[in-house]
C-alpha cells in the first residue's frame, strides 16, 4: 500500500468539503469542493509509521481582549451646571452614539458620599430611560467533548435592568443590552479606577459540539468510554501513535476489499478509550455574538467517531484535528487514486447568546 507521510504534505493541497451549521429549518447543507487530491508520489508505509506528529499551534480563545479607555472626566467648570439627584454628582460622563437601538447612550460616573455607582441613559425616539442597574455580564463558557476533555473561553458584555424588569413576578428580567466593544471597555476601565463600582455578574457555561456542525448547550461528559469497538475493521495495514492536545492517540489502517493498496477504514483510538472508526474531521471557524459590535471569531478542531452500533462520538482537539487532516492527506495511490475513509469538513456558524449565555445558532 502506498502512503505518504504526513511530515511531507504541503498545506493547502486537501479535498474540503464544506458544511454550513444548524439554521432555523434545522437541516445542514453539504458543498463538494471540485478541486481534487493532488498527485504525490507514494512512499512505503514505514515512513509513515516513523512520521513526527503535527505540532499544530493550539488556538487561544481564554478570553476577550479589551482597550481599557481613560475614563472622561468633566469639566470643573461645568459640574454645578448639572442637574443633582438623589443617585449623587455626576464626576465623569461619556456619550455613544446608536448602541442597542438607541440613538445615544449617556454613561455617567456617579459620585454619593463615599460610594461611587454608574447612570446609563438610553435615548430612543427622542425618549430618555435613565437607568441605575447596571452591570457586566461575564461568561465563561466550557465546549466538552465526548470524552470529557475542555476547551474554555470567554465573552463578556454590559447590562442594563430597569426597575420595570427587575420588579417583574414571572420569568427572568430582560436587560438592554449595549453590544459595544466601547461601552465594555468604557465601563471596564470604570472598574480599574474604582474597583466595583460596576457588579460583575459572571454566568459559567457547559457547551457541547454535536455530529451536525454546531454547538449545543449541554454537555454529555465521558461517554466515550462507554462506545462499543468494533471485533474487526478488516485487515490491519499499518498503525501509528500521535499526541494530541487532549491526550495521546493510536491511529490504525485497515484493507476491507482484499486489496493492500486500499485503506477503506481509518480507526483512531484514545489510549484508555475504544478503538472506533474515524468518521469526518472538521475544522471550525464559527462566530459569537455575529449580529453585534462584540463579535468573536471561535475556531475548534472536531474529530467524530463512530463505533459499532453507528453512534457518533465527538473529540475536540486542534492538534489532533491536524494530524488527521494530514493522515488523510498521505493515504494517496499511485494514478492520483485515494482513499474515501473519511471526509475533511470545513464548517462556518454564527451564534447569538440569551442574556444567561445559552447559545442559539442564526443565519
Amino acid at each position: 500500500m502506498a502512503i505518504r507521510p504526513v511530515s511531507q504534505v504541503r498545506q493547502g493541497q486537501t479535498n474540503l468539503i464544506n458544511f454550513s451549521g444548524k439554521q432555523k429549518d434545522k437541516t445542514t447543507n453539504y458543498q463538494s469542493n471540485s478541486s481534487a487530491t493532488p498527485f504525490v508520489k507514494a512512499v512505503p508505509l514505514a515512513v509513515l509509521i516513523a512520521m513526527s506528529p503535527l505540532n499544530a499551534n493550539s488556538i487561544n480563545n481564554n478570553h476577550v481582549d479589551t482597550e481599557i479607555d481613560n475614563i472622561e472626566m468633566v469639566d470643573n467648570n461645568a459640574i454645578d451646571e448639572i442637574q443633582q439627584s438623589s443617585s449623587g454628582r455626576v464626576i465623569a460622563k461619556k456619550e455613544f452614539n446608536s448602541v442597542a437601538g438607541a440613538q445615544k447612550l449617556t454613561v455617567e460616573l456617579l459620585q454619593n458620599a463615599n460610594r461611587k455607582s454608574t447612570r446609563f441613559t438610553y435615548n430612543a425616539l427622542g425618549k430618555n430611560t435613565v437607568i441605575d442597574q447596571n452591570q457586566i455580564a461575564r461568561y465563561n463558557f466550557s465546549l466538552i467533548s465526548d470524552d470529557g476533555s475542555v476547551k474554555r473561553f470567554s465573552f463578556k458584555n454590559v447590562h442594563s435592568y430597569t426597575e420595570q424588569e427587575l420588579n417583574k413576578e414571572y420569568g427572568s428580567p430582560t436587560p438592554i443590552i449595549a453590544n459595544s466593544r466601547a461601552v465594555l471597555n468604557y465601563v471596564e476601565s470604570i472598574n480599574k479606577q474604582y474597583p466595583n463600582t460596576i457588579k460583575t455578574v459572571v454566568y459559567n457555561r457547559k457547551l457541547a459540539p454535536t455530529s451536525g456542525g454546531t454547538i449545543q448547550n449541554n454537555a454529555r461528559g465521558d461517554i466515550l468510554k462507554n462506545a462499543k469497538a468494533k471485533t474487526s475493521y478488516g485487515k490491519e495495514l499499518g498503525a501509528q501513535d500521535i499526541d494530541g492536545d487532549n491526550g495521546k492517540y493510536t491511529v490504525r489502517y485497515y484493507s476491507t476489499d482484499g486489496n493492500d493498496n486500499n485503506v477503506e477504514v481509518v480507526t483512531l483510538q484514545k489510549h484508555g478509550y475504544p478503538e472506533l472508526k474515524t468518521g469526518l474531521v472538521v475544522e471550525h471557524e464559527d462566530i459569537i455574538s455575529a449580529d453585534s459590535d462584540l463579535r468573536k471569531p471561535f475556531k475548534y478542531g472536531q474529530v467524530i467517531l463512530i463505533d459499532a452500533n453507528n453512534k457518533s462520538y465527538n473529540i475536540v482537539d486542534d492538534k489532533l484535528t491536524q494530524t488527521m487532516k494530514l493522515v488523510k492527506l498521505g493515504l494517496t495511490q499511485e494514478n492520483n487514486a485515494f482513499n474515501n475513509a473519511y471526509a475533511i469538513l470545513l464548517a462556518s456558524q454564527q451564534y447569538d447568546m440569551t442574556p444567561k449565555g445559552a447559545f442559539f445558532a442564526v443565519d
